[in-house]
């Protein structure tokens, strides 16, 4: 296997934890249907849009690429794609009002006048791994099976209650009290409402660490290919402040140097993964003026993409 580049997040073995050290609320209108989806949006910007990403096809490097191990090898084989897929005309469908997710005022101060930093969080192999069906093999060593009502096509049994067994990361609820501490929180991921509301109030059943949801109906989807969470939906936040954690680089492909990517989680149970986040977010990420510039100088991606695109 190819040794991990030390400057990724799999090598931050210098870094001594923080917890030791280290002894208002946003919510979001998570009913609102304010769709991103490519399919659901008529209007002539959207048909600019589909017409120019049907001339964008690739085969998606698969998540499960994204390994200790192989993360260099991960970010190399997804770059190319990614300058593909920022070519595409994302800003005149952003001047849609429509589509952009803005915070009650009615209930709570702009995120604009925070002193603190958002922090969104992907859900599966970032904090879980999920498994549909469940698995006899592995019924007694999930963490939990969480049955919910959903909507979704994809399920099997639409209309009816389903089961999905989960493994959750280690050290997921020391990560997310400590750091509730420090950042807004909130989850933005490519997974259904149904599904993903249910893994959400399993993390947390006190509703006081996530602020808003955020869900695969305000991703962007190209041709069925990949889900990319563009941040400017969310209106009026500072990106210079704002951190994306996703094991998917596909997932903020347009702001690059505002993600942190993490290797990919299927239940390993030795994974200290979200540890080593966790001494990135407080040690230098915590104190940045700008986040961007951090993760640039930490990961590269965006240097990398460039140089790709050259």
């Amino acid at each position: 296997m190819k040794e991990t580049n030390p400057k990724t997040l799999i090598r931050i073995d210098n870094l001594k934890s923080l917890y030791s050290n280290i002894k208002d609320d946003f919510f979001l209108e998570n009913n609102k249907n304010i769709s991103f989806a490519i399919n659901s949006i008529k209007s002539p910007a959207l048909a600019e849009f589909e017409k120019e990403s049907t001339n964008i096809f690739f085969i998606p490097v698969s998540c499960q690429e994204n390994y200790s191990g192989n993360y260099d090898n991960y970010i190399q084989s997804t770059l190319s794609h990614i300058c593909s897929l920022r070519a595409l005309p994302y800003e005149k469908i952003l001047e849609n009002e429509n589509l952009h997710m803005n915070y009650p005022s009615d209930d709570i101060k702009n995120i604009s006048n925070s002193n603190k930093k958002l922090l969104l969080l992907d859900l599966d192999e970032t904090l879980i791994h999920s498994e549909y069906p469940i698995s006899e093999n592995n019924i007694n060593k999930y963490d939990s099976i969480l049955r919910f009502k959903n909507n979704n096509p994809d399920f099997e049994d639409n209309n009816e209650y389903c089961e999905v067994g989960i493994f959750i990361r280690n050290g997921v609820q020391k990560f997310l009290s400590l750091l509730n501490n420090y950042f807004n929180i909130g989850i933005f991921t490519a997974s259904e409402k149904d599904y993903a509301d249910a893994i959400i109030s399993y993390l947390d059943p006190n509703k006081n660490i996530f602020k808003f949801c955020l869900y695969r109906y305000n991703c962007i989807n190209v041709n069925n290919l990949v889900c990319i969470k563009d941040l400017r939906i969310i209106k009026n936040i500072d990106l210079k402040k704002t951190v994306l954690i996703d094991n998917n680089i596909y997932s903020f492909s347009l702001q690059l140097n505002n993600g942190i990517l993490i290797n990919s989680y299927y239940g390993e149970k030795n994974d200290n993964e979200l540890n080593n986040v966790l001494c990135y977010l407080l040690q230098f990420i915590l104190p940045a003026d700008d986040v961007r510039k951090v993760n640039d100088n930490f990961f590269g991606f965006e240097k990398l993409c460039k140089k790709i695109n050259e």
